[in-house]
């Protein structure tokens, strides 16, 4: 599984970095993006399918800290996407009150997911079963 997922981030990273620039970081290289990881999460899904974990050690390995790899990076591009494809045609006024909205709603977000940010963050490990098993043993 390891070796799997190591070659298939490398594979992503490779992919990310030739989405061509133009000139700065637009929509469509974020379109382009969030193709690259979907693809990336499927195949990493299908792998998963067909694979067995030896012991819930390595399934708490996976969901801890393979996963969150890949759609951390699905989920920032698309928090992007979204923000930029939502962002109001106008003065300066307008946009950094649409920007702070955003910031507001992100920073809502992590304040509601504050005890798992702080029990992930800290590695914490009372929860692991809970979190970070599908399969019971």
């Amino acid at each position: 599984m390891k070796l799997f997922s190591e070659s298939l981030q490398s594979e992503l990273d490779r992919k990310l970095e030739l989405i061509p620039l133009e000139g700065a970081y637009t929509v469509r290289y974020y379109e382009e993006a969030i193709k690259i990881l979907i693809m990336g999460l499927e195949k990493l899904k299908t792998y998963l399918i067909k694979y067995k974990f030896k012991d819930k050690n390595e399934e708490i390995e996976f969901f801890r800290y393979v996963k969150p790899m890949f759609a951390g990076k699905l989920i920032y591009y698309t928090e992007i996407y979204n923000i930029e494809t939502n962002k109001p045609y106008g003065p300066k006024k307008t946009l950094r009150k649409y920007y702070n909205s955003e910031l507001l709603k992100l920073k809502t977000f992590f304040d509601e997911n504050q005890e798992f940010y702080r029990y992930y963050r800290t590695n914490n490990r009372c929860l692991e079963i809970g979190f970070f098993i599908q399969y019971k043993y």
